[in-house]
C-alpha cells in the first residue's frame, strides 16, 4: 500500500495513463489560456477600442482570462465578437452572462455579435436564451 501511495503521489493520478492524460490536458489548457493572453496583449485599451474578439476556445481553462479581459473594459461600451468560437464551456458562459448583467446594471452599451453556431448550441443546450447574453438580435 505504501508503494501505491508513493507511486500515485499525495494527490496525483493513480496510473501512468492518468498522469499522461493530466499532463496532456494541462498542456492543452495552457495553450487556450496562452491564446487568450496573446489576444489580450494585442487588444487595445478599452478607451481605444470597444471591441473584443473571443478566441476559438472559450472553455473552463480560459474563463478566468476572459473574465480579466472583461473586467479591464468595465465602464465603457463593449462589443464582443463571438464569430470565432468553436468550443464553449459552461464557465465561459457564466462569465459572458455576468458581463451582460454587469454592463446592463452599469447602464453601458454591451452586445455579443456574430454568435457562432457552437456558442448558440451551447446556450440552448444548457437551457438559456440569447437575451441573457445580450446577443445581437435578441432583446431583453
Amino acid at each position: 500500500m505504501a508503494r501505491a501511495k508513493a507511486k500515485a503521489g499525495a494527490n496525483g493520478p493513480r496510473t501512468k495513463s492518468a498522469a499522461r492524460k493530466t499532463a496532456k490536458s494541462n498542456r492543452k489548457d495552457g495553450a487556450d489560456v496562452a491564446q487568450i493572453m496573446e489576444v489580450a496583449a494585442e487588444t487595445p485599451s478599452p478607451v481605444e477600442d470597444a471591441n473584443l474578439v473571443l478566441p476559438d476556445s472559450c472553455d473552463s481553462s480560459s474563463a478566468a482570462a476572459l473574465k480579466d479581459l472583461l473586467v479591464a473594459r468595465r465602464g465603457a461600451p463593449l462589443v464582443v465578437d463571438a464569430s470565432q468560437v468553436n468550443r464553449v464551456g459552461v464557465q465561459a458562459l457564466q462569465v459572458l452572462m455576468a458581463a451582460a448583467n454587469t454592463w446592463r446594471a452599469d447602464g453601458q452599451s454591451y452586445a455579443v455579435t456574430n454568435p457562432s453556431a457552437a456558442l448558440l448550441d451551447t446556450i440552448a443546450l444548457v437551457g438559456l436564451s440569447g437575451d441573457q447574453f445580450l446577443l445581437e438580435g435578441f432583446s431583453p
